[in-house]
């Protein structure tokens, strides 16, 4: 809807948490979406977000969260530091965090982790060991 050369939009537009809309993202959200396009650019996705499903940029407008997001694989690549990574959900409790701030999250507090998400962080580790292996030899 316009209204005298200003684009309206109904009210229900607005309610979405999470949008790809990048009339909705600030100046720093644009930033760090522009930050997420160069990484994927000059070094490629994560070797484990899988490609060929409808990939796009996401800004979540209650945590301020700038993400990468391929859809039907519900993967998700966030920028850490000058690096594209995964950010990984933990599916029995939820445990959210790249590689690294799960490494930190375990140490801290992995005796109340629950098994299942203890193995499939054990299984995120050893595919990032095997990777870092391979790229060594």
């Amino acid at each position: 809807m316009e209204y005298d050369g200003v684009m309206f939009y109904p009210r229900e537009h607005h309610n979405d948490i999470v949008t790809s809309d990048l009339a909705r993202f600030g100046h720093r959200e644009r930033v760090i979406a522009g930050e997420i396009l160069w990484a994927w650019n000059t070094q490629g996705l994560p070797a484990d977000f899988e490609d060929g499903y409808e990939t796009r940029i996401m800004f979540n407008t209650q945590s301020g969260y700038v993400f990468l997001d391929n859809g039907e694989a519900c993967q998700t690549a966030v920028m850490e530091g000058r690096d594209l990574v995964m950010f990984y959900c933990l599916g029995y409790q939820g445990i959210e965090g790249t590689l690294e701030e799960l490494e930190e999250e375990f140490k801290a507090n992995g005796e109340t982790w629950h098994e299942e998400d203890i193995e499939t962080f054990r299984d995120i580790q050893e595919f990032h060991n095997k990777r870092k292996e391979a790229q060594n030899a």
